[in-house]
């Protein structure tokens, strides 16, 4: 963790009048200690917990067995462990915690808690146990500071996004000249592109899909069978450098595109561009919604609108502003979206091509790039990087 976002952080606490916060969710987590657990948000029940006083006393909540990883990251802060035998959860935590804090002088006070991420037997155990202190939801302070990123988050941000590029292209290098003999299934695909953006340097995958034919009209769907001649194929993959995500999905079609498959997928484009001309300062996530339904509306394109077309991106591959219908969030440099339009193909395919911008004074900065996807790419048997 940079020194920039340290102070950040440490003046937030001050202006809000907490003798420190504590943090319960995986990605406030990251944010604060610079430490990534990717395996925490598959075990709910045991958590890692950071507390940050205003005096810049860090400890690390933790299982056991969870140290290990934490040291490698090298964290500097105290870790104590608790005993998971010592009740049920969250008993064991709680307990902990209460001992921390005490040890930290924090008998009372106020204490900023990231309410929106733990369990209400969590908050109200913790209430229970520590009834003096002022227990204050802190979620729109950690909101607010993660919403505009610092010069190095930027660049985490940019590494893990062309990462995913590489990734999807590497893999599709790996697909061209294998459609009829042997031929690929959709969940190999998958994996060799899990493979090259480790390859690339990444530290983590989430959510990876291939989706082919009909089964590109569901957001989710199976990944099945082999790849087939004439079908769009969409490719998803969320993934993480050192704790910063990247929110990936390009479309490519298997053979020579159809003249129907070349125009939706311009339709989509057009009204990407579109969004791209509105991702500026000063201008409200709203209005960048309304702009795409406008040009959606004079052009005859017609689009998924109940997802929006985007959102943020950073210790977590969704998170605030949102670009839809409802969030007037004013954009200001330093904020990093993922532009996400769905169009329709000509089987009503959902069609997509995702790009990663940080806002700056002018407009905006492409930190996705590694090729152009200005056409439907063809996996046709040559390769294409450039």
């Amino acid at each position: 963790m940079t020194e920039e976002l340290k102070t950040k952080i440490h003046n937030a606490i001050e202006s809000h009048g907490y003798e420190a916060v504590v943090a319960v969710g995986v990605d406030n987590f990251t944010y604060i200690s610079g430490v990534v657990l990717p395996f925490a948000a598959n075990y709910p029940d045991r958590k890692a917990v950071i507390v940050k006083t205003k005096n810049e006393q860090n400890c690390v909540i933790c299982p056991f067995d969870w140290c290990g990883a934490i040291n490698d990251q090298g964290w500097k802060g105290n870790i104590v462990t608790y005993d998971e035998n010592e009740g049920m959860p969250p008993q064991a935590i709680i307990k902990c915690l209460t001992n921390v804090l005490s040890d930290l002088g924090l008998g009372e006070g106020r204490v900023g808690l990231d309410v929106s991420r733990a369990s209400r037997l969590f908050v109200e155990a913790l209430g229970q146990s520590m009834s003096h202190i002022d227990w204050v939801p802190c979620d729109n302070m950690f909101r607010d500071l993660r919403i505009v990123k610092t010069k190095a988050e930027v660049e985490l941000l940019e590494m893990a996004a062309k990462q995913a590029e590489r990734g999807i292209i590497g893999a599709l290098n790996h697909l061209e000249g294998t459609i009829d003999v042997p031929g690929y299934t959709l969940s190999e695909f998958s994996e060799r592109v899990r493979v090259h953006i480790v390859e690339f340097g990444g530290s983590g995958i989430g959510h990876l899909a291939t989706m082919q034919g009909v089964d590109t009209q569901l957001y989710y769907a199976p990944q099945r069978g082999k790849f087939c001649r004439g079908n769009l194929v969409r490719i998803n993959v969320t993934n993480h450098y050192r704790g910063y995500w990247s929110n990936a999905g390009r479309m490519a079609v298997i053979g020579e595109p159809t003249d129907e498959q070349v125009e939706s997928y311009n339709d989509n484009l057009v009204l990407k561009a579109a969004a791209e001309k509105n991702l500026k300062p000063d201008v409200h996530c709203n209005e960048v919604f309304e702009e795409v339904v406008k040009t959606a509306e004079e052009e005859g394109i017609g689009f998924w609108q109940e997802l929006g077309i985007g959102h943020g991106v950073g210790v977590s591959d969704r998170e605030a502003p949102y670009l839809n219908r409802y969030d007037k969030t004013l954009l200001k440099p330093g904020m990093v979206l993922v532009l996400d339009i769905y169009t329709y193909g000509p089987c009503r395919e959902l069609i997509h091509s995702k790009d990663t911008y940080e806002i700056v004074e002018d407009g905006c900065r492409l930190l996705s790039w590694y090729r152009s996807w200005a056409g439907l790419y063809a996996v046709t048997g040559l390769r294409g990087t450039h």
